[in-house]
C-alpha cells in the first residue's frame, strides 16, 4: 500500500473521487465537517413524497453522473424530466410571465412565441430577428467577456435582465456580469465565431444532431432522489473508505507528501485532494498563489 490519501470533503466531488480511487486499489480517507456524506444533495421522504433540500437533477449531456450510476447499479432507477410539460416562469412588474417556448437558454429558436410573449419589447423582439441576419467577425478574437456584454450584444438588455440572468444565476448562483462567457457558454462562443448569429448556429446544430441526441431529456434523476447515489456510493466503500467527520483546520508540505491537521491532530498524507468549497480550500491552501485565487471566488 502506497502513501495515504486524504480527501477533504465529503459531497459527491469527494465521493467520486473517494469511489475511483478505490476502484484503482487506493485506500482513501474522506475527512468531512458535516455529521453526513453528500454535501448539497440532500433528499428528503415525506408522506410518500421524494423532497430535494439540494440539486435535484443532473444534465444528460454530462456523462460523468451516469457513468457513476451505472457503475453502483443504479441505472434502472434513472428518470428524465417531461420537457414536454415544463414551465419556466420569471417575475417581471409584479406577475410571472412564462418564457416563451422554443428558447435555447436565452436564444430563441421559433418565432410565433417570442412575438405573442410579453416578456420583452417590441424593440427587443425585433433585434432577435435581425440576429438571425450576423455574420461571424472577421479575425479569431481571444478577449474573453462576461455573459452579460456577450448576450447584450447579440440580443440586447433586456435579454439580460429577463432570459440570461434569471437561468443563469439559478444555475450558477452568480451576477452574468460576472460570469465568464468562455465558462459558462462556451458552445455559444464557438457557434458565434462560425456562424455570427447564435440563432442561426443553434439551428444549424439542431438540424445535424443525431435523433437519439434530441430524444434525451434535457434533466434525468433517480426515482428515490439523488441522495441515493451518496448511499450507494457510501454503500459500496465500506471497508475501503475510512470516513472521518472531522474538521479539517490545515494544511502543510511534509518531506515528499503534506500533513493534515484535522481537530487538533496531524495526520501525515502523501496526497491530499481538496473537495470542498473554494473559500475553504482557500484557507487551507499553502501556496499563497493558488490560495489567493480561490479566495477570489465569490
Amino acid at each position: 500500500m502506497g502513501p495515504r490519501t486524504i480527501i477533504i470533503g465529503g459531497g459527491i466531488s469527494g465521493l467520486s473521487c473517494a469511489w475511483y480511487l478505490a476502484k484503482g486499489g487506493s485506500a482513501p480517507t474522506i475527512v468531512e465537517a458535516r455529521p453526513r456524506l453528500g454535501g448539497v444533495i440532500q433528499t428528503e421522504h415525506v408522506d410518500g413524497c421524494v423532497i430535494e433540500a439540494g440539486p435535484d437533477s443532473f444534465l444528460s449531456v454530462k456523462p460523468a453522473a451516469m457513468d457513476l450510476i451505472r457503475e453502483v447499479g443504479l441505472v434502472d432507477d434513472v428518470i428524465g424530466s417531461n420537457d414536454h410539460l415544463r414551465k419556466t416562469y420569471v417575475w417581471k412588474r409584479g406577475r410571472l410571465v412564462a418564457l416563451p417556448d422554443g428558447l435555447m437558454m436565452m436564444v430563441p429558436t421559433r418565432i410565433l412565441p417570442m412575438v405573442t410573449t410579453s416578456l420583452v419589447s417590441w424593440p427587443t423582439k425585433i433585434r432577435m430577428g435581425l440576429e438571425l441576419f450576423r455574420g461571424p467577425r472577421n479575425g479569431h478574437v481571444d478577449a474573453d467577456q462576461s455573459v452579460s456584454d456577450f448576450v447584450e450584444a447579440h440580443y440586447g438588455a433586456e435579454a439580460v435582465d429577463y432570459l440570461a440572468e434569471p437561468l443563469l444565476s439559478g444555475i450558477y448562483g452568480g451576477s452574468p456580469a460576472e460570469l465568464s462567457v468562455r465558462s459558462v457558454l462556451p458552445r455559444f462562443v464557438e457557434l458565434e465565431s462560425k456562424y455570427g448569429s447564435l440563432t442561426k448556429g443553434v439551428l444549424a446544430e439542431r438540424k445535424r444532431a443525431p435523433a437519439q441526441a434530441s430524444a434525451l431529456p434535457l434533466f434525468r434523476t433517480l426515482k428515490g432522489g439523488l441522495g441515493q447515489l451518496v448511499d450507494r456510493v457510501r454503500a459500496g466503500l465500506t471497508d475501503k473508505v475510512e470516513v472521518m467527520y472531522r474538521r479539517a483546520e490545515a494544511l502543510e508540505r511534509a518531506g515528499n507528501g503534506f500533513r493534515v491537521r484535522v481537530d487538533g491532530e496531524w495526520l501525515e498524507a502523501g496526497r491530499v485532494v481538496l473537495a470542498c468549497e473554494a473559500h475553504k480550500a482557500a484557507e487551507l491552501m499553502p501556496d499563497g498563489r493558488i490560495a489567493e485565487l480561490l479566495a477570489g471566488m465569490e
